[in-house]
């Protein structure tokens, strides 16, 4: 039981893992108290907000292009930055990851109360957690196609509401488009990029999908498009069918609130269950990312090495599986806001994505051989193009994350404070073991380098 994986992801699972991850409960449980912030322009709040996730897929493209391996980000950033640098990744996705379990958790809970209000909603948020663990137990193959119906479900219901809701758009709503002014719009410009957060997740499960040079690149590609057709179409009607302020004050259920006001019952109850379902791919497939992360940590001896084991039959690493969705659990019991676990989602990834794109950039330099062989090969205008892109936006969205929840960011520094000492604390009692978790954390792990095929 050795931490190999099976490469069985296809491309249309590869589709299924990103638009399921991105769009989740962002969609439908963040967009009331966004709308809330801003007003009638949250859908320009989101074209903007595509802008950091255009610079984030360039620059994945080009990871999966070359390093189409489990944990690829973490792989890249620990080789090519340094050990130090990808640990603090390690940490930062931990957060993201358990953050928005937790988000889309209580986002299905409070779904399901809205028609059942005597159900227990931490019981639900437990229960929804738990049963996509099993899944990812079971194997990529139950994986993907549970992935592929549900994302295909949750488009048709998001074109139902987004067209039928174009005819019965009313333009009282629309005026004033700024009525909190243009500081609160760019705050929730900062906040929407939450709802881009899952592209990374395709590079994170690279070592299981087929053709990963090819299908990684072309499914993000693919993906960027639909996710932003859905998104604008999904926010302006939903401001311009119930007002703004109002949907605020009802909370993470308006989009159902909205759909009442134009579309037949039998309608609105199919979204109602279409919300459920795209909040639940989003576990789905965090479940599945977060145990690929951790299974890499793992090969790294960051985390014990008994973690690197797969099932014998369903092929799954099925200890990191069990690990991450006790860290969900956990994370939902203890419950923050969905508006401060966003905000630890979006400071995380910033870290994540700020390094990641930073070692991309040094790839050509520090790995020339893996870089040669890479499917994309950015010009030198391109890569800078792409790198200094992703950095400035990264960090402007971490400042104006940390201007909006000055507390929310401070936690989150201190937890990565935390994940610092854990990581001096490893190093010297492996140390003391006779084992350089750094010299380790130079090279490719075997497991890594099959998955590379070399």
């Amino acid at each position: 039981m050795s931490g190999e994986l099976e490469r069985s992801l296809s491309f249309a699972g590869c589709v299924g893992v990103i638009v399921g991850m991105v769009i989740g409960a962002s969609i439908f449980v963040i967009i009331p108290t966004l709308a809330g912030m801003t007003g009638p322009s949250l859908y320009l709040a989101y074209v903007i907000s595509a802008v950091p996730a255009i610079f984030t897929a360039l620059y994945l493209m080009q990871l999966a292009g070359a390093l189409p391996v489990t944990g690829s980000n973490y792989v890249a950033v620990t080789r090519w930055i340094s050990p130090m640098a990808g640990f603090t990744i390690s940490i930062a996705a931990v957060v993201a990851m358990i953050s928005t379990n937790c988000i889309v958790a209580w986002g299905i809970a409070e779904y399901i109360a809205s028609y059942f209000p005597n159900v227990s909603k931490i019981g639900i948020a437990i229960s929804v957690v738990l049963a996509f663990g099993i899944i990812n137990y079971l194997g990529v193959k139950i994986f993907e196609w549970v992935q592929i119906l549900m994302v295909a479900l949750l488009i048709l219901a998001m074109l139902i509401f987004g067209i039928a809701g174009l005819f019965h758009i009313n333009p009282a709503y629309n005026a004033p488009l700024f009525p909190k002014g243009l500081g609160s719009f760019f705050m929730v410009v900062a906040v929407a990029t939450f709802s881009w957060a899952g592209f990374i997740a395709i590079t994170e499960v690279a070592g299981e999908v087929k053709d990963p040079k090819r299908n990684i690149p072309l499914s993000i590609i693919f993906s960027l498009l639909i996710i932003m057709v859905i998104y604008v179409l999904q926010t302006y009607v939903f401001t311009g069918t119930l007002l703004w302020s109002k949907s605020a004050k009802i909370g993470p259920t308006a989009v159902l609130v909205a759909a009442r006001n134009f579309l037949p019952r039998w309608a609105v109850s199919y979204i109602a269950i279409a919300a459920i379902l795209a909040m639940a791919t989003t576990i789905n497939a965090i479940v599945l990312m977060g145990a690929r992360e951790m299974l890499a940590w793992s090969r790294d001896q960051v985390i014990p090495a008994s973690l690197n084991r797969t099932h014998k039959r369903f092929k799954t690493p099925y200890l990191t599986v069990g690990l991450i969705t006790i860290l969900s659990i956990c994370g939902v019991i203890f419950a923050a806001s969905l508006e401060k676990y966003a905000l630890m989602v979006i400071f995380a990834l910033m870290v994540i994505q700020g390094l990641g794109s930073t070692a991309v950039w040094l790839m050509p330099k520090r790995a020339p051989e893996i870089y040669s062989k890479a499917l994309f090969r950015f010009s030198t205008f391109w890569s800078w193009f792409t790198w200094l892109g992703c950095v400035v936006t990264f960090s402007l969205i971490f400042l104006f994350g940390m201007l909006a929840d000055l507390k929310t960011g401070i936690i989150f520094l201190f937890i990565m404070l935390g994940g610092v000492i854990y990581w001096y604390l490893r190093k010297s009692y492996l140390y003391k073991q006779g084992f350089s978790i750094e010299d380790r954390m130079k090279e490719f792990t075997d497991a890594t380098l099959g998955e590379l095929g070399l």
